[in-house]
């Protein structure tokens, strides 16, 4: 259980660091693409964007196609977003990208609580969301401060490096350590069946008692 937990928050750290994490950068990123600082700013509201969106595709992708197929690739695109970010030659550019990297990240976000739904009981998935909040609540204090020490000894170019390399180190673990939690006969027959089931509200049984409780 550690081994994975780790896994686990490694991942899902991933959508919190980088949108705090190039914050130092952002009056560099409008000087080097000469715009005002208004314009940058529009690179976090497309990441924001890009996580919204994305959270609310991986939910159905995972209950179709299982947990770590969609993980991995949302981490891809996240990688080649990244590459793509340090590469980029305009803020036009550099704003679609962020938008990419985000739905990439959100991978991680969604499919991790399902992991962790799948693979541990109640008790267990309590404790591990409770260290996973942890991971959430520390990224916003050290992201900048490791963006910022970067920034200073290198340059913005370096914050997306470090955040392609980080990926690529957490693909690795998931290809390694993280089984399959979503076993084909519990998925939904197709996509557009899985999308009907994250709209439609909660079911509701009878206990055993008469009771209704929700599910």
């Amino acid at each position: 259980m550690g081994r994975l937990t780790l896994v686990l928050g490694l991942v899902m750290a991933i959508g919190p660091l980088a949108i705090d994490m190039y914050l130092p950068a952002l009056p560099t990123l409008a000087t080097e693409f000469s715009v005002d600082a208004a314009r940058v700013q529009h690179t976090l509201s497309a990441y924001l964007l890009g996580l919204a969106v994305g959270q609310l595709a991986f939910g159905p992708i995972a209950d179709r196609y299982g947990r770590k197929p969609p993980l991995v690739g949302g981490l891809v695109v996240f990688t080649l977003a990244s590459v793509g970010c340090l590469l980029a030659g305009t803020i036009g550019h550099f704003v679609v990208l962020r938008f990419a990297q985000a739905l990439g990240g959100a991978s991680g976000m969604v499919v991790i609580r399902a992991v962790i739904r799948d693979k541990f009981d109640e008790i267990q998935s309590a404790r591990v969301l409770s260290l996973m909040m942890l991971v959430m609540g520390a990224a916003p204090i050290l992201a900048p401060l490791a963006g910022g020490w970067l920034l200073v000894n290198g340059s913005w170019h370096w914050i997306f490096a470090f955040l392609a390399a980080y990926t690529v180190l957490c693909i690795c673990l998931v290809a390694l350590f993280l089984e399959e939690t979503h076993p084909v006969h519990r998925r939904s027959a197709t996509l557009a069946r899985a999308l009907a089931r994250a709209r439609s509200p909660p079911r509701r049984r009878s206990s055993p008692t008469g009771a209704s409780s929700g599910r």
